[in-house]
């Protein structure tokens, strides 16, 4: 109880559990016989810290956990942060085709005694006898940190058993430095044995929740001895009722379902059919009373949901609504209102179930790891993956340029990722960007502003078709130069009536050779980057025969667009501007059945990041349309 503020004042909350069932009563004089005879609590002398006491059903069992409301006293102590190993870490501890057992600890908090001096703090009243604690509590703040910190002790002794068998030769040097040099004491006649029974195990451990994982059965038979004769020792009990004792490469655990074989994660259809029934209830109450419901449903069901975050990671887009819907609460007793969205997110919850493409995740992933870089600016969007120097860009239309930058960097990762598909599926994927709030909203994929969530369920559903897995980094601007060059280059196309009156003149274009997302006049279109809707990429590496190509390229590519055209005969409309002094104007003009010249004028040409809709300004030259015949 060191970690105290400061000693709180004398309260006294009244008695609790008066009004029992018969079932509670009987549970509730075995447990208080129970933790009498072991000291998991002593009676008061006298009354000065009383809290309340609530019970809380155990699920599957027809019994309850005594849990005492220290929501006064935890105001006096300081808060500290307890971290915990978490199944996710299975994807670095375990590999494909280890097996495993589990078990649970009995009566855990009830290992680790409370000092006398200090017990009066936790006092509670149960039908008018007063008690305080003799072990740790459920309900107090630090519980959980306490109980997690000594049991690394045990964990430190299945991982490695001679951790509490090894000693310190201490020598001394000249200059009188001490070395200390680790050793191990020498058992048995053949001295330190190797064998599985002196190796250690890899081991998951969950407050009093433990997964033992050996490369072979046998291996696991034995940790499992060695696992029943280190729990006595260290005065704790297995719950023999709890746990797979059995070795086993399909295990229930945590509420997941755990295949090594497979490799992969799932929820269980005990939790499945949960997660659909409270929902399903929610939303029935919802229906009679115009969308009010009761704030600890909710909150109950809140973390029903995220227990099952690991297979279903879209549970952080579905729960984000109600979590801000749960936020406008009074109190635990009061009721608020669903929004739409919320509506529409519990639905998605309730058919859970019937969704088995959501119910399955892969434990292990390609240790190969791609790196993309993306930045945006107001009109354009560039994209790096790295590994292999490709490159990604686009231009913003009308509508996406109204947006906010973050809304405008958020949709240029989701523009890079499509780009890069083939090269990004089932892998993990380390994302640069220099935009904070994105990087915060991608590490947890929420986000309160609705219209930024729903760019993000937009992203995370190709990232989950595809098997990716996004981990996103901040980097600073200057360290983000080559996407950031990307979402600033500006292309010129000629105004989108010229194009219209080329049609007329000479029938319809087939394929847009050079274009982007936002610029193309056709259907199909090629450019010189990786764009999510581009049907290739460098044009220039694409046979052209057989085709009704309309060709607007970057003015520096005009010498190598003659020289294509020349050498495959191709049918093209290629507008460039009239510089008769170049050498590849003098080439096309060779090549062309008819040339039109188009005369300078304020509305000649647009920046492709504009898409047409705002004029680049006044051009100092004329415009020419070639049109190339197939010669071939």
């Amino acid at each position: 109880m060191r970690r105290v503020k400061g000693p709180p004042p004398d309260f006294d909350h009244g008695t609790s559990l008066r009004d029992l069932t018969q079932q509670q009563q009987e549970w509730l004089d075995i447990e208080t016989a129970r933790s009498l005879r072991t000291g998991a609590r002593v009676r008061a002398r006298r009354r000065r810290h009383v809290s309340q006491v609530f019970l809380v059903p155990k699920p599957g069992t027809n019994s309850w956990r005594l849990v005492i409301n220290f929501r006064w006293l935890n105001e006096f102590c300081m808060k500290s942060k307890c971290k915990m190993e978490t199944p996710k870490k299975l994807r670095r501890l375990a590999s494909r085709g280890d097996w495993c057992f589990t078990f649970d600890l009995k009566d855990w908090y009830h290992a680790v005694g409370i000092d006398p001096d200090f017990q009066e703090f936790m006092q509670f009243d149960i039908q008018g006898v007063s008690y305080q604690c003799g072990a740790l509590p459920f309900g107090w703040t630090d519980s959980p940190r306490i109980f997690v910190k000594l049991m690394k002790t045990l964990v430190e002794l299945i991982r490695s058993p001679q951790a509490g068998e090894d000693r310190h030769e201490v020598k001394k040097l000249r200059d009188g430095q001490e070395v200390r040099r680790r050793w191990a004491v020498r058992r048995r006649e053949g001295g330190l044995r190797r064998g599985s029974d002196r190796a250690g195990a890899r081991v998951l451990p969950y407050m009093d929740d433990f997964m033992v994982i050996t490369k072979t059965q046998d291996d696991a038979f034995v940790q499992r001895d060695r696992v029943s004769k280190l729990l006595p020792r260290l005065g704790l009990f297995r719950n023999e009722k709890k746990g797979h004792w059995e070795p086993t490469q399909l295990v229930e655990h945590l509420g997941l379902e755990v295949d090594f074989e497979e490799g992969l994660f799932r929820v269980t259809e005990r939790r499945l059919k949960k997660i659909h029934s409270k929902a399903t209830a929610i939303l029935c109450r919802a229906t009679r009373e115009q969308r009010w419901v009761q704030a600890r449903d909710l909150a109950g069901f809140n973390g029903l949901c995220q227990s099952v975050y690991l297979v279903v990671p879209t549970a952080r887009l579905y729960l984000r609504e109600l979590y801000f819907v749960l936020g406008k609460k009074h109190s635990w007793g009061s009721k608020v209102k669903l929004t739409r969205q919320a509506w529409g997110d519990l639905q998605w919850w309730a058919k859970l179930p019937a969704t088995s493409r959501w119910n399955g995740r892969k434990i292990w992933r390609s240790t190969t790891r791609a790196k993309l870089h993306t930045d945006s600016s107001l009109f354009a969007w560039g994209g790096v993956l790295l590994n292999q120097k490709k490159e990604a860009r686009g231009f913003w239309n009308d509508e996406l340029q109204k947006l906010h930058i973050t809304h405008l960097e958020l949709e240029a990762v989701y523009k890079t990722v499509r780009s890069f598909l083939s090269e990004l599926e089932g892998k993990v994927v380390r994302l640069y960007c220099n935009n904070q709030a994105v990087v915060a909203m991608l590490l947890h994929f929420t986000s309160r502003n609705p219209q930024l969530m729903r760019h993000m369920r937009k992203l995370w559903l190709l990232l989950d078709l595809h098997d990716i897995e996004l981990q996103a980094r901040y980097i600073r601007s200057e360290a983000n130069k080559w996407a950031d060059r990307l979402s600033r280059d500006i292309n010129i196309n000629i105004n989108k009536r010229w194009f219209k009156y080329a049609e007329e003149q000479w029938g319809e274009h087939s394929v847009d050779r050079f274009a982007s997302e936002i610029s193309a006049r056709l259907p199909r279109y090629h450019r010189a980057w990786h764009d999510p809707g581009c049907e290739g990429v460098d044009s220039l590496d694409y046979d052209w025969r057989g085709e009704h190509n309309w060709v607007n390229p970057p003015w520096g590519l005009l010498d190598e667009e003659a020289h294509k055209l020349r050498e495959e005969g191709a049918t093209a409309t290629v507008v460039a501007p009239y510089w008769p002094g170049q050498s590849w104007f003098r080439e096309m003009e060779a090549l062309a059945a008819e040339l039109v010249i188009v005369p300078r004028r304020r509305d000649l040409f647009t920046p492709s990041r504009l898409g047409g809709s705002e004029l680049l300004g006044a051009s100092s030259w004329d415009a020419v349309l070639f049109r190339i015949l197939n010669s071939q």
